[in-house]
């Protein structure tokens, strides 16, 4: 998702090659002989191979046909609930950072009519927005419930795994019943700090598997350099986004009372977490959709 840096090396910038003279002085002019190339053009790279022309096309038909690809994928991260869910927290957490700012402001120079108005409707949105994707992950348990029900043979540390994901879901779960009014306050109350328990625990789980698996499994590996690359590059954006949530969730575990840096932590925290998650998303949406073809 990070843009690699682009070398100026063989670009525009660089400056023309000197001039080829012949033994008079005289310019003489320099003739590329392509046809003695081992395959052209295609040597210089001027020229792309058929497969590539023919892939070229077949998505320019496609789109033509279909529709922009780009379109076509956000339709699809929308049709599930997991990208409903990092849509709106992207949206969610835009609003709050917004509403940061403008308190600060408001410490400066009283804020006009309108942006008092405006703060008041962007709070009542916020709110919305968390409800709605807490019900967007209602019976989330059912997946680790349908892993722990499998008749496949499994670890002792898989199945602790689906365990603490199965209580992790139940807390959310009650706790958006506890929202909506179908169980009382005082077991919502409970059931988001055992929420918040199993979050940080799992994000701790993330960051060992991560460091002390994956990256070291990508750089043994016996892929090709740009595949190593670019798995290392996704690993690096995955570490960033549990970083984000681990910031994020330590502050209510452990119940740090810094007024100070609460709101933009978790403004930019949860910001941060939301815009990763959606990109990844996205780029798996399409790279399915090419896939396809």
């Amino acid at each position: 998702m990070s843009i690699p840096p682009i070398s100026l090396d063989s670009s525009w910038r660089t400056e023309s090659p000197p001039n080829r003279r012949s033994g008079a002085g005289k310019e003489r002019e320099v003739i590329w002989d392509v046809d003695n190339l081992p395959n052209g053009l295609d040597a210089l790279g001027l020229i792309s191979p058929p497969e590539k022309k023919d892939e070229i096309q077949k998505h320019k038909e496609k789109e033509d046909r279909d529709g922009p690809l780009g379109v076509k994928v956000l339709a699809r991260i929308m049709d599930t609930s997991k990208g409903r869910d990092k849509v709106l927290k992207c949206i969610q957490y835009s609003l709050r950072t917004y509403l940061y700012l403008l308190s600060l402001i408001s410490r400066i120079r009283p804020l006009s009519p309108w942006f008092r108005s405006n703060s008041k409707r962007m709070k009542i949105a916020i709110s919305g927005l968390s409800m709605t994707r807490k019900c967007l992950l209602l019976l989330n348990p059912l997946h680790p419930l349908s892993d722990l029900l499998s008749h496949e043979p499994m670890s002792p540390r898989t199945l602790v795994g689906h365990l603490i994901d199965l209580f992790s879901a139940l807390s959310d779960d009650i706790y958006c019943l506890a929202k909506l009014g179908l169980v009382g306050k005082r077991t919502g109350n409970i059931a988001d700090v055992w929420a918040n328990r199993f979050w940080l625990l799992t994000t701790i789980m993330g960051l060992y598997k991560l460091h002390l698996k994956t990256i070291p499994k990508i750089a043994n590996s016996s892929a090709s350099l740009d595949k190593r690359r670019n798995e290392l590059k996704e690993a690096n954006w995955t570490n960033r986004k549990l970083l984000a949530d681990l910031a994020f969730v330590s502050y209510d575990v452990f119940e740090l009372n810094f007024p100070l840096i609460e709101e933009p932590m978790k403004c930019f925290t949860g910001l941060l977490s939301g815009l990763i998650s959606t990109f990844k998303l996205y780029d798996q949406h399409w790279e399915a959709s090419v896939g396809k073809g």
